[in-house]
């Protein structure tokens, strides 16, 4: 499985997902079965820059920009994303027995961590959370 940039050069950001997806997906293939149609977009204020993915049975796509029409869109800064990376997860979501699992739902609740979709579409949340996750 390789992940598609469809940017000539893609953003460090484009690069750094593609990449922990392809490793995650290396790592544990039982993950390929997340892959089901979802449009997500993920936006870092902080470092001014924004990609959207295309992922869809035995495919993903990711290029620089965010997509107004994504199912899910996270915007958050690169700290928290980070959090949001290596929080442990239950269900897909950030496991609130956990202390990193709490952190990032505080960060979620206080809106320092912007996510639409989340409760039109929790399941692809929960999907897109379990293919970024490292934990």
């Amino acid at each position: 499985m390789t992940v598609a940039y469809p940017d000539d050069a893609p953003s460090g950001l484009a690069s750094m997902v593609g990449g922990l997806i392809e490793q995650n997906l290396e790592r544990e293939p039982a993950r390929r079965r997340l892959l089901r149609p979802t449009v997500a977009s993920i936006t870092v204020p902080d470092a001014g820059v924004s990609i959207t993915l295309r992922l869809g049975p035995g495919d993903i796509e990711i290029r620089d920009g965010a997509d107004a029409t994504a199912h899910v869109a996270i915007v958050a800064d690169s700290e928290r994303l980070l959090a949001l990376t290596s929080a442990p997860l239950r269900f897909g979501l950030p496991d609130a027995l956990d202390r990193r699992g709490r952190a990032v739902l505080r960060d979620v609740v206080s809106k320092r961590v912007r996510i639409r979709g989340m409760l039109r579409h929790p399941r692809r949340l929960a999907r897109l959370s379990s293919l970024l996750s490292v934990a």
